[in-house]
């Protein structure tokens, strides 16, 4: 990684005037050693140093510029003379200007913001995942985004220049997937972009989604018994309405014995089961690897669940033919509506065998809306069959609610796809219906267990809660078939 030689070290100062405050905490989060303060309002993100906190911080900087100085021109070993820093938080700071991504680290360290959007002269902008997009208190020159680009690609081995000017890649220390596009004549050589995508470190669980509102028990048992079934789910979207952020949710409700293969073009999914594949795809080089080949590889494994990241091209006719041959899965599918994506997927160049269309009964599409106190998730569930599309739960905006379609008395016993699996898992639609109301009653408990310890609803971690889930049911549906209600 270039080093460039700039010994006035950028610091985050506290703006003069704070903004009134709904969220404050430091960075790292539960961290021994926090060197952030972050400050959420209604509309900004805003971090500072905590060594501004501290006595004559200025004076401080100041000799430490000096130090470097002297460690950058005449030492040999940068990282070793660094180390002899005794203020923890100088050390910090020189460290991620020379050789971190300076002062976008934080955006980094937080795991709560899952994009950055950075564009030279202007405030960078973040997506919060309990606020949604907030404009943050750091702006970057041309020059600062220009050098932050070439770092950015060259940890990844990317080359980046005029006659190269798009990239896209993982950056290895956080996962993050980032795409450049570098100035060149193609932006009239006019500016630069540099977006990143953010894996979360904490994958929300189904409990946190019921939390948040964003599905009720109800709903979130039906996806449960689904995932369970191995019935095919297809999460449709718009961008940054949360279609990742349930997909690994409903990944937490897989049977933990289970096979899985996740497929993604970025690693963001983070499973909680022994039996996990993890891969993604090579888009550089002479031997490049796509979705469409790693999903033909996947129907020739011996596996429970085969997930792809997202469906665009080729490859849904594969994980089609996955469908077929009995393989849970679920995806995630940029379209406005269930409609729509089905419109896609019998269209060219994807062209899904109607046959196999048929079987994609499940559709979840996912909502986002910004209030003034955050941005808010609610996901609806649609069913396909019979040729219709069918709410089957819906989002009620004046009772900010999800409620089930007062069409349905009983789903279970009223949609015809729930023959298909009762007779691929030799059950009865009777024992199908009471693992639901089990399924329920499990939530509710949990959740109501959980909240107590923890009002945030961060615990059980996203490792735990499959174990815990399967073993409650286990308890709860054998009691069940113990006692008959009557």
């Amino acid at each position: 990684m270039s080093i460039k030689l700039d010994l006035r070290l950028r610091i985050l100062n506290i703006p003069t005037v704070m903004p009134k405050c709904i969220e404050e905490y430091t960075l790292p989060k539960g961290g021994d050693f926090p060197v952030y303060g972050v400050c959420i309002s209604e509309d900004k993100y805003v971090v500072y140093d905590l060594l501004m906190l501290e006595k004559d911080p200025d004076k401080k900087i100041k000799k430490l510029e000096e130090e470097l100085y002297e460690i950058i021109m005449v030492k040999e070993s940068i990282t070793e003379e660094l180390n002899k820093i005794k203020d923890a938080k100088l050390r910090y700071i020189a460290e991620r200007q020379l050789m971190g991504y300076g002062v976008i680290e934080p955006f980094f360290l937080d795991p709560d913001i899952i994009n950055m959007h950075i564009l030279a002269d202007k405030p960078i902008q973040v997506i919060h995942r309990l606020y949604g997009p907030l404009e943050s208190n750091i702006t970057l020159s041309e020059e600062e985004v220009k050098e932050l680009a070439m770092r950015l690609a060259s940890t990844a081995g990317k080359p980046l220049s005029e006659a190269t000017p798009l990239a896209s890649f993982i950056e290895p220390r956080f996962e993050a997937r980032v795409t450049v596009v570098y100035i060149s004549d193609i932006t009239m050589r006019r500016g630069i972009i540099v977006d990143v995508r953010k894996p979360p470190e904490n994958p929300w669980t189904i409990l946190k989604l019921i939390h948040l509102k964003t599905l009720n028990f109800e709903e979130a048992a039906f996806l449960w018994l689904m995932v369970k079934y191995k019935v095919p789910i297809i999460i449709v979207g718009e961008i940054m309405t949360g279609k990742t952020t349930l997909a690994s949710a409903l990944l937490s409700l897989v049977p933990p014995k289970s096979r899985v293969m996740t497929i993604e073009d970025a690693p963001e999914f983070r499973l909680p089961v022994t039996y996990w594949t993890r891969t993604t795809i090579r888009d550089f080089g002479e031997y490049k690897i796509s979705v469409f080949d790693l999903v033909k590889t996947s129907v020739r494994l011996s596996l429970d669940y085969i997930i792809i990241g997202e469906i665009r091209g080729e490859e849904a006719r594969e994980w089609a033919n996955a469908i077929l041959l009995g393989h849970g899965a679920v995806t995630t599918f940029h379209a406005e509506s269930p409609e729509a994506a089905l419109l896609r997927l019998l269209s060219p160049p994807i062209s899904v065998d109607p046959q196999v269309i048929r079987l994609l009964n499940i559709f979840v599409k996912t909502n986002a809306f910004d209030r003034p106190q955050g941005r808010i998730y609610r996901h609806e569930i649609y069913v396909h069959e019979n040729g219709r599309v069918i709410p089957l739960f819906m989002y009620n905006s004046d009772a900010d609610s999800i409620m089930m379609n007062p069409d349905f008395k009983n789903p279970l016993r009223e949609l015809v796809f729930i023959d298909r699996i009762a007779r691929a898992h030799s059950i009865s639609r009777e024992a199908l219906e009471e693992e639901y109301k089990a399924m329920i009653e499990v939530l509710v408990e949990l959740y109501n267990e959980y909240v107590k310890l923890d009002p945030n609803l961060d615990n059980p971690s996203y490792k735990e809660l499959p174990i815990i889930l399967y073993n409650r049911l286990q308890k709860k549906f054998l009691l069940k078939q113990l006692i008959p209600t009557a």
